[in-house]
């Protein structure tokens, strides 16, 4: 669902807001795996992203957006991400974003958690067979406050 604050004068989505977009399929994606950004020692941290603007999103109230692993490494995942107008086949942008998975202590790569590669690879393999990832519900955050240590 678009907001009145992602327009720019122009009355198009400003360049920004798509990233917000590919991060809410993204963020989505990863809640799904049950990984706890907020407490877990291995966590994902931005390595790279992009943007390929390809007809500005006019004032709509919705965009689709749609995700694919397109590559699964040992530490590092690559979305492709793009979006969508209703009824429209043809992508608005097409997008990529890198997470390198660290040990939230050290900083260092290490291997992503094994529920995470599960569900990326059962991802990737939905979309070999042809299947459209959706994500119906967006909710980017734990609803629970993390434990005071």
């Amino acid at each position: 669902m678009t907001r009145w604050n992602d327009y720019d004068m122009l009355g198009h989505v400003n360049n920004v807001e798509y990233y917000r977009y590919f991060e809410t399929a993204i963020l989505t994606l990863l809640q799904e795996t049950g990984l706890n950004w907020q407490t877990d020692p291995v966590i994902p941290l931005a390595a790279e992203n992009g943007c390929r603007f390809l007809k500005p999103v006019a004032v709509c109230g919705h965009v689709e957006v749609g995700i694919r692993i397109a590559r699964l490494g040992n530490s590092s995942v690559r979305y492709e991400v793009a979006v969508f107008m209703p009824e429209d086949p043809d992508a608005y942008a097409t997008g990529f974003f890198v997470h390198v998975f660290i040990n939230r202590e050290t900083g260092r790569s290490i291997a992503m958690p094994a529920p995470v590669r599960q569900h990326f690879a059962a991802e990737q393999t939905a979309n070999a067979q042809g299947r459209v990832r959706q994500v119906a519900k967006a909710r980017l955050l734990p609803t629970q406050p993390t434990p005071s240590v």
